[in-house]
């Protein structure tokens, strides 16, 4: 079920028109560009990380300087909850704000894009929007401005914490209107926040490639092939804050296509089992993500040789005479040896037995949610987690 509903809705989502600002600086012009869109009240959300770092101290100046009321929130936690949505959608409505602006990590931007939707569908609760499609109305006009690479400032998901439960939601509304990639944000991150999101974004992209979805969508597909070669190249660089803001720049727009790549392909088991996984150990997603997902692709080889063994081919991981198998395993071979560059464990220490069940149960219902075509059972999850422990 959870595959036709979710592939119903996507063959008939409009493809969205989002704005970029892409360049070493850029965030020092976007409040110029709000000025052009005639925004008169902002709401800002952005994350405690962000806000010590003073990162948008001037771009809230410069609005104010022109005359536009900027109000922000700047508590945002490591995973999204409900009351935080709550908060912020009440504080967004009584301001009467109309642009919202997400300076942050994933889960700021993921905040932002339910505050947007919530505002304008303000009679649905925040647990009737959950699920595919189930957003009426499009939202306030958002803004992005990533600091991870995450990929989230491109996709039209959010996964928030709702009663202690893991949600999600997903709607062509909650795509941003613009987004700014920055370098000059990026780089004054702590080095293990920007390998966690960006193993999280490269998972979505070797997910979205190896589902037969993407035979549907094949031009959504192809944006995979423009981010793989650029996580594999500059990844480990800009982890060692050993380059310039231009190969930075490169960086961001890996996960940005990434994004791209999962609009309408959705995610697979390992982005699934990732979540699980962090929700339960108390984790980033991208750091359960980057241990789960070469577990996830031994287990599937057999299921997804090909797609593979192209991938490896475009990252030049192998060699050109390799046979289809021995490239697919150069792939996997070349995350993990990628994972131990960044400083990674392969394995997830505080992974309880006992939760093992209850992870398996809600991966299998969040797999059939975004109708994943491989075929995994309780068997090989099960066997997946043992190995993590």
């Amino acid at each position: 079920m959870g595959n036709k509903t979710f592939l119903r809705y996507v063959r008939k989502m409009k493809e969205p028109r989002q704005e970029m600002m892409a360049d070493v600086g850029a965030f020092s012009k976007f409040a110029d560009k709000l000025i052009e869109d005639d925004i008169k009240r902002v709401y800002l959300i952005s994350g405690q990380q962000t806000k010590k770092l003073r990162l948008y101290d001037m771009f809230v100046d410069h609005l104010t300087e022109k005359g536009i009321r900027c109000f922000v929130f700047s508590d945002v936690g490591k995973m999204p909850d409900a009351r935080t949505i709550e908060r912020c959608t009440a504080q967004c409505q009584t301001y009467n704000c109309d642009a919202i602006v997400a300076i942050g990590g994933g889960t700021v931007i993921d905040v932002a894009k339910l505050v947007s939707v919530w505002v304008t569908n303000p009679k649905k609760s925040l647990y009737q929007l959950r699920g595919i499609g189930k957003i009426p109305k499009p939202g306030v006009a958002l803004y992005a401005v990533p600091t991870t690479c995450s990929g989230s400032e491109s996709t039209g998901c959010s996964l928030i914490n709702y009663d202690q439960q893991l949600c999600t939601y997903f709607s062509e509304y909650m795509i941003p209107k613009a987004v700014v990639l920055d370098p000059n944000l990026t780089l004054r991150l702590p080095s293990e926040v920007l390998a966690s999101a960006c193993m999280l974004s490269l998972t979505h992209a070797i997910e979205a490639y190896i589902s037969s979805n993407r035979i549907e969508f094949p031009a959504d597909a192809a944006n995979v092939l423009i981010a793989l070669p650029i996580f594999f190249s500059y990844m480990e660089k800009c982890y060692k804050h050993g380059t310039s803001g231009d190969v930075f720049l490169q960086m961001m727009m890996a996960p940005f296509y990434a994004g791209i790549a999962c609009r309408k392909i959705g995610f697979g088991y390992a982005h699934c089992l990732g979540f699980r996984v962090a929700e339960k150990c108390d984790l980033t997603p991208g750091r359960a993500c980057a241990a789960v997902l070469p577990y996830v692709l031994e287990t599937v080889l057999d299921q997804v040789v090909e797609p593979l063994s192209e991938l490896a081919l475009t990252c030049h991981l192998c060699s050109g005479r390799a046979n289809k198998r021995e490239a697919a395993q150069a792939l996997i071979d070349g995350l993990k040896s990628l994972n131990r560059r960044m400083d990674i464990p392969e394995t997830i220490n505080n992974l309880r037995m006992e939760d093992f069940n209850s992870i398996v149960e809600m991966v299998m219902m969040d797999a059939r949610t975004w109708g994943n075509p491989l075929r995994m059972n309780s068997k090989m999850l099960n066997t997946i987690l043992r190995k993590l422990k």
